[in-house]
């Protein structure tokens, strides 16, 4: 990741997810050495309750608002020094449109962490946006979004990376192996092949020593990191999601042009965003660092 950026940051809310969300970007946090910043938007009226109408029912709800954002903003804290006791961590209240405020926070960010329902097939396309939709792909940073804690996935997990082709799939590479060395885990490497490939076994190998030669130089820069590498056949966004479930998280990277959705069409893109059984981490589009 860019050295010059300062830290990871995560959106905290009063939602179920936020509290795995602070303590994946504070075990991210740790690893990579940096502070986390935690950020909580206020979307009620003003952020500061007005002087002029101290009984008034806005006056009353900013209150409100402001300190619950100060009690959320300090359990989070608590919860990630809880974790990581030597972590360097920072508060910082905001208001007005979330996704505005986390993409000019996430400006000098290292990673956006954000907490991510997972929504199963169909109801992935018809999933609620939120600010998954609105920032993946499109921020110079890369945006972890994380799931329910999963079960039944050992600590040894792997990390799974989508490598579909130059250039996004060189920075989701990149990424990938950094994280799997980070975490001390291997790395999976797959390359779907659409269903027309089926049987072609040439195309198939070909593939395979592509791939490889993709992979070399990653190998050379990281030789503690195991790697196995997949060709699959089949819809990319199925066979990704159903290699999630056994995976420590997901690498995929975001396309030059609007990002991801409009890279990987309709209920593609979406099945992605919302339909993976891991955290999905989503390394920035070339054009947007």
């Amino acid at each position: 990741m860019d050295g010059k950026r300062d830290a990871v940051l995560t959106e905290v809310t009063d939602r179920p997810l936020s509290g795995h969300a602070v303590r994946w970007a504070a075990d991210e946090a740790a690893l990579r050495r940096l502070p986390l910043r935690l950020l909580h938007v206020r979307t009620g009226p003003a952020s500061t309750p007005p002087d002029t109408e101290p009984g008034s029912r806005a006056h009353s709800w900013a209150t409100h608002l402001h300190a619950r954002g100060e009690t959320l903003l300090r359990e989070a804290r608590d919860q990630a020094l809880h974790e990581h006791p030597e972590l360097e961590v920072t508060t910082e209240p905001a208001s007005g449109r979330p996704a505005r405020v986390l993409r000019e926070a996430a400006a000098s960010a290292s990673l956006l962490v954000l907490a991510a329902p997972r929504h199963a097939g169909a109801d992935s396309f018809f999933a609620p946006r939120d600010e998954a939709d609105a920032l993946a792909g499109h921020l110079p940073c890369p945006v972890a979004l994380v799931r329910e804690p999963p079960s039944g996935v050992p600590d040894d997990a792997p990390v799974v990376v989508g490598a579909d082709g130059p250039p996004p799939a060189r920075a989701a590479v990149d990424l990938a192996f950094e994280e799997a060395f980070l975490r001390g885990v291997g790395l999976v490497a797959v390359l779907v092949r659409g269903p027309r490939d089926a049987g072609r076994a040439e195309v198939l190998e070909e593939t395979r020593v592509d791939l490889s030669e993709s992979l070399a130089g990653h190998r050379e820069r990281y030789p503690g990191v195991e790697v196995r590498q997949d060709v699959v056949v089949g819809d990319p966004a199925a066979m990704l999601a159903l290699a999630s479930r056994d995976a420590r998280c997901l690498v995929i990277g975001a396309h030059g042009r609007g990002g991801l959705r409009t890279a990987l069409l309709g209920s593609t893109g979406r099945t992605l965003i919302h339909g993976t059984y891991c955290p999905l981490i989503i390394a920035p589009a070339p054009s947007a660092r």
